[in-house]
């Protein structure tokens, strides 16, 4: 009889309870680009990155709209991936020349830009476009299980990067009010395996 054991999984979490992700390696390596798909559920907030075949192989913590700025439930399909983005519409203001912050968030601000300072907007790294008025899905910081985002999908900052690379223009996203927690944990596969 012969034991052998894989480690499917790589994961992180963040220390006191922060946001994380987990990977199943070898479904990851090997899943085709062009037959990826993500599920997300705003109940649950958390990403799902599914292969061709309907099993997850990457799970990640995100944070998704407030109220008043919520993410739409729906099928999109990716519109735009750009490495490198910044927000036209959140963002700050800086000293033009100093780079010094002057007004934090510019949507609080009220009248035109203080003299001498230039926008700049928030970064938004690994951009996946899902509506032509705003909504993606890019990296950024949040509390575990707290809609944070005016209407996009803050994602894990080590498992944006993984969807990134296996999503493509077309790649379907579909965003659920409901949870998918039990549905997804069937398709799931992310412990040491044991094969006899």
């Amino acid at each position: 009889m012969m034991l052998l054991i894989t480690t499917l999984v790589s994961c992180q979490w963040m220390p006191g309870g922060g946001p994380g992700y987990e990977v199943n390696k070898p479904l990851y390596r090997k899943a085709d680009a062009e037959q990826t798909s993500v599920k997300i559920s705003l109940w649950d907030q958390k990403a799902w990155l599914l292969d061709g075949e309907g099993r997850v192989i990457l799970k990640t913590d995100v944070s998704t709209g407030v109220p008043d700025h919520e993410t739409p439930t729906g099928t999109f399909a990716v519109l735009e991936k750009l490495e490198h983005k910044r927000s036209n519409l959140y963002g700050k203001y800086v000293d033009a020349k100093s780079r010094k912050v002057v007004v934090e968030k510019n949507w609080l601000h009220e009248g035109p830009p203080p003299a001498g300072t230039v926008y700049e907007g928030t970064d938004m790294p690994y951009w996946l476009r899902l509506t032509w008025d705003g909504v993606g899905m890019h990296v950024g910081g949040f509390p575990l299980r707290t809609r944070a985002s005016f209407g996009c999908i803050r994602v894990y900052k080590k498992a944006q990067p993984l969807i990134y690379q296996k999503a493509q223009i077309g790649t379907p996203v579909t965003i659920f009010q409901k949870s998918l927690a039990v549905d997804m944990a069937g398709k799931e596969d992310f412990g040491v395996r044991s094969k006899f």
